[in-house]
C-alpha cells in the first residue's frame, strides 16, 4: 500500500527548487555580464590593435613606392582583415555636387553601381539591428548592400570610409558608438598616407622637371658654345687679317672675299640669337596670338620668297603647290609664317643641290587644313624624330654638323602650331627625305569668299 509524502516535505522541496532556480538565474546573469564585459574588452582591444596595425602597415605601403592610386586597395585589405568585416569601400566626394555625390574609388566586396548620392552625409554613423530604416540609413546601407554599416566622412578632404557586415553578433562583429575611434582612425591614416604619397609624387615630378631643365640648359650651353665659337672665330680671324697693321698683304679681291665671310658669319650669329630669343619668349607669345583670315596662297608665296635666297645659294628649287580652290586660314600672320619659314628653312638646308623642296596646302575630308613641307634630303631614322622635336637637340649626321644651328627650328614650329590648335607630324627615313605636316582644325580653314 503506497504511502503519501508528508505535506511538510513537499513544501521543503518547493523552497529548495525556488532557491536553486534563483541561483541558476543569478549565475546566468553573471555569465551574461561576464560575456558582455569580455566582448567589450575584446572590441576595445581589437580597435586599438587595428588602428596600430593600420598605422604601421599603411606607412610601410607608402615607403614601398606605391602610387597614389595603389594605396587604397591594400589599405582596405588591412582594415577588413583586422576589423572583421564582410566588406568595405573608400569613397571620394565629387566636386561641385554640394557634398551629396560620392564616387567609390576602392572596394572589397559588392558595392553599388556608379556614384552614390548621400543628401546629408554625416561625419560618423553606424547601424545595428535596432536602427530604424530612414535617411541616412537607407543611403549608406545601399553602398555596400549590407544591413550593418560603419561610416566616417572627412569634410575637409572629401574622403569617406564605410565598413559593412551581413550579420550582427555579440562578440566578433558589433558596430557601436565606441567604433568611432576605429573607423575615424582608419580614415585619418588613409588620408595622411594619401597626402604624403601625393606630396612625394609631386616632389618626384618637380625633380624630374628640374632634371630635364638642367639637361636642356647643359645642352643649350654646349650647343651655344659650339655655334658661337665658329662664326666668332671667322669674324675675328678675317678681321685681324684686314686691319691696317696686319702683317698680311691682301689684294682687293681678298678683302672682298673676307668681308663676305665676315658678313655670312654675322648673319649666322644673328640667326642663332633670333632662334634663342624666339624660343625663350615662346611661352609668353602663345597667349598673345592675334589671328586673322589670310589667303593661303599669299602666305605660302611670301614664305617661299623669304627662304628664296638660301635656296638659290644651295641650288635648291622651292615649289609652291596651291589648293584647287582658293582658301583662307585663320592664323597669326607673324607666328604662322614663322612656322612655315622654320620648316622650309630646315628642308632647304638639308636638301642636296639640284633637288626640289615642295610646300603646299590640302584640305582634309573632315575640313582640316594640312600644310605639307617635303624634301628629298638626308632624312633621319624614325626613332630620332622625337629627339629632333626637343630643344637644343641635333641629329648626329655629317651634314647636320656642317650646317650647324641650335636645334630650335622644329620645337618652335611645333609649339606655335599647337598654339593655333593644330599639330605637327614628321615622317622621315634615313636617306629618303623628310615630310612635315602642320594640321589646322576645321574652324581655322575656309574657302576664300568671292569678291
Amino acid at each position: 500500500m503506497a504511502t503519501s509524502m508528508p505535506i511538510a516535505s513537499l513544501g521543503q522541496l518547493e523552497r529548495e527548487l525556488a532557491y536553486y532556480r534563483r541561483e541558476c538565474n543569478d549565475l546566468g546573469s553573471r555569465l551574461l555580464r561576464l560575456q558582455e564585459e569580455q566582448s567589450q574588452a575584446f572590441r576595445e582591444a581589437r580597435r586599438s590593435r587595428t588602428v596600430a596595425k593600420l598605422i604601421r602597415e599603411a606607412y610601410r605601403l607608402a615607403d614601398q613606392g606605391s602610387t597614389v592610386e595603389q594605396i587604397g586597395a591594400p589599405m582596405l585589405e588591412i582594415i577588413v582583415e583586422n576589423a572583421l568585416c564582410d566588406g568595405a569601400a573608400l569613397l571620394k566626394q565629387e566636386p561641385g555636387e554640394e557634398g551629396t555625390l560620392f564616387r567609390i574609388t576602392h572596394t572589397l566586396g559588392p558595392t553599388a553601381a556608379g556614384p552614390v548620392r548621400v543628401p546629408s552625409p554625416p561625419e560618423f554613423f553606424f547601424t545595428t539591428s535596432r536602427s530604424s530604416i530612414e535617411p541616412p540609413t537607407y543611403e549608406l546601407t545601399s553602398i555596400l548592400r549590407m544591413p550593418y554599416v560603419l561610416w566616417a566622412f572627412d569634410r575637409s578632404t572629401g574622403n569617406a570610409l564605410i565598413l559593412g557586415n551581413q550579420s550582427e553578433s555579440n562578440v566578433s562583429r558589433p558596430f557601436e558608438a565606441g567604433d568611432q575611434e576605429l573607423i575615424e582612425g582608419a580614415l585619418s591614416v588613409y588620408i595622411d598616407v594619401l597626402l604624403r604619397k601625393r606630396a612625394e609624387m609631386e616632389l618626384r615630378a618637380a625633380k624630374a622637371v628640374a632634371e630635364r631643365a638642367s639637361e636642356a640648359r647643359a645642352r643649350f650651353l654646349a650647343t651655344l658654345t659650339h655655334e658661337l665659337r665658329t662664326p666668332l672665330n671667322a669674324i675675328i680671324g678675317f678681321s685681324e687679317m684686314m686691319v691696317p697693321e696686319s702683317r698680311y698683304v691682301l689684294t682687293t679681291q681678298d678683302q672682298l672675299q673676307y668681308s663676305a665671310h665676315i658678313l655670312d658669319a654675322g648673319r649666322h650669329l644673328l640667326e642663332l640669337i633670333d632662334g634663342i630669343l624666339d624660343y625663350s619668349s615662346l611661352e609668353q607669345a602663345l597667349p598673345l596670338l592675334s589671328s586673322e583670315w589670310l589667303p593661303a596662297g599669299k602666305l605660302l608665296a611670301d614664305t617661299s620668297n623669304i627662304v628664296g635666297g638660301m635656296a638659290r645659294h644651295r641650288e635648291v628649287l622651292v615649289q609652291v603647290r596651291l589648293p584647287d580652290q582658293p582658301m583662307e586660314v585663320y592664323v597669326d600672320p607673324l607666328r604662322f609664317r614663322q612656322v612655315l619659314q622654320n620648316l622650309l628653312g630646315n628642308a632647304v638646308k638639308f636638301a642636296p643641290a639640284g633637288s626640289i623642296v615642295e610646300v603646299g596646302l590640302d584640305r582634309g575630308a573632315d575640313g582640316r587644313g594640312i600644310f605639307t613641307v617635303r624634301d628629298s634630303g638626308i632624312g633621319m631614322r624614325p626613332e630620332d624624330i622625337p629627339r629632333a622635336l626637343e630643344p637644343f637637340q641635333q641629329i648626329d649626321s655629317s651634314l647636320a654638323r656642317v650646317t650647324g644651328g641650335a636645334g630650335l627650328g622644329l620645337p618652335i614650329a611645333k609649339g606655335l602650331a599647337e598654339a593655333h590648335g593644330g599639330c605637327l607630324l614628321i615622317e622621315s627615313a634615313l636617306g629618303a627625305g623628310t615630310t612635315v605636316r602642320v594640321t589646322l582644325p576645321p574652324e581655322r580653314v575656309r574657302i576664300r569668299p568671292m569678291g
